[in-house]
Formats: structure tokens, C-alpha cells, sequence
């Protein structure tokens, strides 16, 4: 979705429109075009950003014993960022590479800061989207805990059908924590 339209559009700004707000949040929001295979975060760097994709897929993933692991995709319309860095400024585990051609936005911890105090309608966008992402958090901690692979392909295919199309398989297999061979097969079964 187009970045100006996340904002002009939600219910937060729709009956409330704010010209202030929206003059400073296009003057201190960055925007950039991110070929496939580059990265906009890596790991052991300190995330002090927020990126917004407007078109593209983002794959973030952590690194143990030389080893990829998938933790999640994000597509366009989505908010990413890794928490705990850009909230104590700590160096990230993970980083973000483009799977495909990207436009994102992002925005500075001080700006958003700014933008946050500035408008009470983004205070809330903000939290809400924050909610959004913490209800998908759990959501996938309980999935990738509780199902078995064949469950959790099975969800993948109804819930993130994006995943499959859009994905390479040894990606999605790290991330459900299976063989890729073995993710072929039961995605082969179905056909």
C-alpha cells in the first residue's frame, strides 16, 4: 500500500486529518529503492530505524553456527523493525535482506519520538500497529511451538499463502524449522 495512503486512510487520520502532522511526517520520513539480495539491516548493526514497505518482500533472518535461520517475511503494507535494538539500542541479532525489488520508508527513533508527541492520532496508530505486530508475534510463537511441520505448512498455505509463492523453500523451510526436502515433499503432496 502506498505510504501516504497508510496514514490518510486509517481511522485514525480519516475524521481527524492533521496538516501539521502530515508536513513533518513527510519532511523526516526517508524513502529508497532496495534491490533483490541487498540488505537494509545487518546483524550485529544498532537498528535505530522503523522501515515501512511500500512494494517488495523482506526477509529477516539470524545467524547461529554459520547457519541462516528465517524468523519472518514481511511484504508490502507491513511495519518492520527489530524491537529490542531500536528500543535499547543494543546490537540486532538479525538482519534484513530484500527478496525482491523494495521501495521502504523508514524513520529515525528521534523523529518518530517527535511525531509521537506531535500528534495524538499517530500515538495511536503507532500502538495500534504495535499491537497488530504483537498478536502476529504470538501467533507465530504458538504455531511454530505447538503444531507438527505438517500443521504448520498446512497453516502456512491457508494464513501466509505469500510464503509459498513468494519464497524460496529453503527460506521458509529455516524458518519452519524443517528439511527442505522434506517441506518439497509436503508441498508436493498437495498437488
Amino acid at each position: 500500500m502506498n505510504f501516504s495512503k497508510r496514514f490518510t486512510e486509517s481511522e485514525f487520520f480519516k475524521h481527524k486529518p492533521n496538516p501539521i502532522f502530515f508536513d513533518w511526517i513527510f519532511k523526516l520520513v526517508f524513502s529508497q529503492k532496495v534491490k533483490k539480495g541487498e540488505f537494509i539491516l545487518h546483524e550485529g548493526e544498532v537498528c535505530d530505524r522503523i522501515y515501512y514497505i511500500e512494494s517488495g518482500l523482506i526477509r529477516i533472518f539470524r545467524t547461529q553456527d554459520s547457519k541462516e535461520i528465517s524468523t519472518w517475511f514481511s511484504k508490502e503494507g507491513d511495519f518492520i523493525s527489530t524491537v529490542n535494538s531500536f528500543h535499547f539500542g543494543v546490537p540486532s541479532y538479525e538482519s534484513f535482506e530484500a527478496l525482491e525489488d523494495c521501495v521502504i520508508y523508514s524513520i529515525n527513533k528521534k523523529a518518530y519520538h517527535f511525531l509521537v508527541e506531535l500528534s495524538s492520532s499517530f500515538a495511536l496508530f503507532a500502538m495500534n500497529e504495535l499491537f497488530k505486530n504483537l498478536c502476529e508475534y504470538q501467533n507465530q510463537c504458538e504455531f511454530l511451538r505447538t503444531l507438527s511441520a505438517v500443521e504448520r505448512v498446512k497453516l502456512i498455505e491457508k494464513k501466509y499463502p505469500f510464503f509459498i509463492t513468494r519464497v524460496k523453500n529453503k527460506d521458509l523451510a529455516s524458518f519452519l524449522n524443517i528439511e527442505s526436502t522434506y517441506l518439497s515433499k509436503l508441498l508436493n503432496a498437495k498437488e
